[in-house]
């Protein structure tokens, strides 16, 4: 357990529908540990859950920015070229004007 057992503990009541009741006691005799401790156990595993499904959500939002970015870069460059281009063309008529 990574923090619960560490910390006092508090009461705190709740509600369950009687089967979620009956398959708690099971696996907390099964397991030879309290309800509480199988609930305990249960929020643990859920928020572990969370965080691998955050660290996903993480990678991905990182991979769409980078792959953005790229683009975005890419289009300057296209960009950068085509004003280099046309300063030439410009740099050409002003002295064939004259």
């Amino acid at each position: 357990m990574p923090q619960t057992q560490q910390q006092a503990m508090q009461r705190k009541p709740i509600l369950m529908p009687a089967d979620m009741i009956l398959k708690v006691e099971r696996l907390a005799e099964t397991k030879k540990v309290s309800f509480a401790e199988v609930v305990r156990q249960a929020v643990d595993a859920f928020e572990a859950e969370l965080s691998a499904d955050d660290s996903d959500m993480l990678e991905a939002m990182v991979e769409a920015y980078l792959q953005t970015a790229k683009a975005a870069i890419t289009k300057i460059d296209q960009v950068m070229e085509r004003l280099d281009e046309t300063h030439d063309i410009l740099g050409r008529n002003k002295y064939e004007s004259r």
